[in-house]
């Protein structure tokens, strides 16, 4: 697994033809909150400040930040989230930008997935530094660009300003809710399957590729993977290759200027449950346990159509079967990865019935524009058959 001092803050000329650059300029998990100051003073210029937490993070490593900056002499607000299930939306985002005073010069995140696609959101529009401070080895988006919001009741990535740097104590990871500890292992899983439409899609459209950023997804998840019995049992070296594996995957997406590395079907499953879940007023689910079920989806429909003998009639078969078989799971291989972390084999673990796994299947793949499994098999006319396929598998 490449080091964070390789990648960060340099531009790479790469072998793919493209330079690519992260911006980030240093991570480290062997954070305590009496850096906090030198911290600041090294990456911020000037000298007001928002800090944004949200309810789920410890008061005593809230109040050491915001105490030690003070101290030091910096003038702050912060805007505490007190939702158990924050919704990353137009009424947080405006909540943010209430507590913020006009001149703020950088913005603290201490949390995980949504209050740093909020923070870096905000960074974006306030032109501002933001610094992570993870909590949970949650979702892969500290080190993105993007900003996952829900708009107008749909879920939206939206460009944010990508963190100046990430911390994180891994006492503190390592403690966070088990549910989230699920869901960043099962954002991890996801990755096979990104990995594999990718691969597709390179085969039958001829996107652009790189091995190196390939690479990079592969080990990191593979080793995150490899320690899933540790990881269940928040061991504390395991807890680390998981939280390396997700902030891993966001510099992949850094050095592609895209989501594609680590985000391919199974996400937007994730994302049509989650407007699902908005539509009926739902409690939102952890987005990487959303994403392991979509992964478990995936890996069915791609069963489906390497058997089929449409598939197998095409001229490029056996090219894409080459190409995707280095990534792609089993059924089995992904039931025996979410049974290790604890999760549901089955559709009505993630409440999703008959009905809404038929429409997840038929409809998902078309609300962004990526070549999937489902755009592949919308192509071939065998999207309805590929949905009655994964409806009888589990709701026969």
């Amino acid at each position: 697994m490449k080091k964070y001092e390789e990648l960060l803050n340099r531009e790479l000329e790469c072998e793919c033809g493209r330079k690519h650059f992260v911006p980030i300029k240093e991570v480290d998990f062997g954070f305590k909150p009496d850096q906090i100051g030198a911290i600041v003073k090294r990456l911020v210029d000037g000298n007001a400040l928002l800090v944004v937490v949200d309810h789920h993070t410890d008061e005593q490593i809230n109040d050491q930040v915001v105490g030690i900056l003070r101290e030091e002499g910096y003038d702050i607000s912060v805007i505490r989230f007190m939702d158990t299930k924050l919704v990353p939306d137009e009424r947080a985002v405006g909540a943010i930008l209430m507590e913020s005073m006009r001149n703020t010069k950088g913005i603290v995140a201490i949390g995980s997935g949504t209050i740093n696609d909020l923070a870096r959101f905000v960074g974006s529009r306030m032109d501002c530094p933001v610094i992570s401070i993870a909590t949970a080895p949650s979702m892969d988006g500290y080190a993105a660009a993007g900003s996952s919001l829900v708009v107008k009741g749909a879920k939206k990535t939206l460009k944010g300003v990508p963190v100046t740097a990430i911390y994180g104590d891994l006492d503190v990871v390592a403690g966070a809710p088990y549910e989230m500890i699920q869901a960043g292992f099962g954002d991890i899983i996801g990755k096979k399957t990104s990995l594999a439409d990718w691969a597709l899609s390179r085969v039958v459209t001829g996107e652009y590729w790189c091995d190196d950023i390939v690479s990079l997804v592969e080990d990191a998840a593979d080793a995150c993977i490899e320690n899933g019995e540790a990881i269940a049992f928040r061991e504390r070296e395991a807890i680390e290759k998981l939280i390396d594996a997700l902030v891993l995957s966001g510099i992949a997406m850094s050095l592609a200027d895209d989501t594609r590395p680590a985000s391919g079907g199974e996400h937007l499953i994730s994302h049509y449950m989650v407007m699902k879940d908005i539509e009926k007023g739902k409690i939102i689910p952890s987005h990487g346990i959303t994403v392991a079920f979509g992964t478990l989806v995936v890996s069915s429909l791609y069963e489906f159509l390497m058997n089929h003998p449409v598939f197998k009639a095409r001229d490029d078969a056996a090219e894409i079967v080459e190409a995707i078989h280095p990534y792609l799971p089993s059924v089995k291989q992904t039931e025996e990865w979410l049974n290790v972390i604890g999760l549901s084999l089955e559709p009505s673990g993630y409440e999703v019935d008959k009905t809404l796994l038929r429409e997840l299947v038929t409809n998902a793949g078309f609300i962004r524009d990526r070549f999937t499994i489902f755009t592949f098999l919308n192509q071939l006319h065998l999207l309805d058959e590929a949905a009655d396929h994964v409806v009888r598998r589990w709701y026969p």
